[in-house]
């Protein structure tokens, strides 16, 4: 590929904190206009690497390129960047509509933020809580409050730190579809870490893998997808009612669509949450929103646990 075309490169880079390597010689790089899934399990050194990106953190050994530049030594290109990091980073106090007005007011006028704030809003659907206080927002709502930040500008490159926790599956389709236009539209690049792949197969043209600090596969969803077939997944859903949508769940699945699903308590609510074993992620996703739509469930919490991808990464480490 030519070099025009990749606009952000790690190459054999490694971050140490003091004795505990957080990235070890990772190599991967970021091509225009893609949509690029950045996975492994959590702990695997995937918001290491992105800091570096970020020019917020400098490798021991290694080089590390944004839009041509190191990003640690020269920041002018961070104007092209959106970054939603994992962690809420904005002032609560603030409502919604002033807070997005002052984030574009890095980047333009104030008529044309004024624009841009009521557009952004529209687009994460977010347009009849825009005088409302962030602190009154929902997890799923400060989430989207999160990721619209960072489209406000409309930049070259969108990196993602877990953007799409804590939100339901209605939303995470919504907010998938915001990214695919992003992309067509405006050329848009999006590098997305995340620790579930079903949720990247979904919308990502190239998936990276990394486990313990090493990059161990890179190439399409479908060449990724092929090399874990026979790994499950486990998926746990927190919904207001449970029985009666895994009774739902299995009237509708088909036959080989679950291996197992079981009931469990929550430890950090001691709600009651639905727990399902298949190696069909993405058609049970499929159906999990289906039915959430169709029958007003609500849901709180929906993620796969790290069984699916650590036994990938198991195979392919020790194999």
């Amino acid at each position: 590929m030519s070099n025009d075309k990749i606009i952000a490169r790690i190459d054999n880079a490694t971050k140490m904190y003091g004795e505990v390597v957080a990235v070890s010689e990772a190599n991967f790089s970021i091509e225009k206009g893609k949509i690029i899934g950045f996975l492994g399990p959590n702990g695997s050194g995937k918001t290491t690497a992105i800091r570096m990106l970020l020019g917020l953190l400098k490798p021991q050994s290694g080089e590390v390129s944004l839009f041509g530049k190191n990003p640690f030594t020269n920041s002018s290109a961070r104007h092209l960047i959106g970054y939603i990091s994992e962690n809420g980073n904005h002032p609560k106090w603030l409502k919604a509509r002033d807070y997005l007005i002052s984030m574009a007011r890095f980047h333009m006028d104030k008529k044309s933020a004024i624009i841009r704030d009521d557009e952004v809003l529209t687009e994460i659907g977010l347009k009849a809580e825009g005088n409302k206080q962030i602190r009154k927002f929902s997890k799923g709502m400060k989430q989207r409050i999160k990721i619209g930040q960072a489209l406000l500008h409309k930049p070259a490159l969108v990196i993602a730190d877990e953007p799409f926790n804590g939100l339901d599956p209605v939303v995470r389709r919504d907010l998938y579809t915001l990214f695919k236009k992003y992309q067509s539209e405006y050329n848009t690049t999006f590098f997305i870490s995340s620790h579930i792949l079903f949720e990247m197969e979904k919308m990502a043209e190239k998936i990276i893998l990394l486990y313990k600090g090493r990059t161990i596969a890179q190439g399409s969803p479908l060449r990724i997808r092929e090399m874990i077939e026979d790994q499950p997944h486990s998926i746990q859903i927190s919904v207001d009612r449970p029985r009666e949508l895994s009774t739902m769940v299995v009237n509708h699945a088909d036959r080989d669509l679950i291996s197992q699903l079981i009931f469990k308590k929550d430890s950090r609510s001691d709600d009651e949450q639905i727990v399902a074993l298949t190696h069909k992620p993405r058609q049970f996703y499929d159906l999990i929103t289906d039915l959430v739509v169709d029958n007003k469930f609500k849901v709180k919490e929906m993620r796969s646990t790290d069984e699916g991808l650590e036994s990938l990464f198991n195979s392919l480490t020790e194999g």
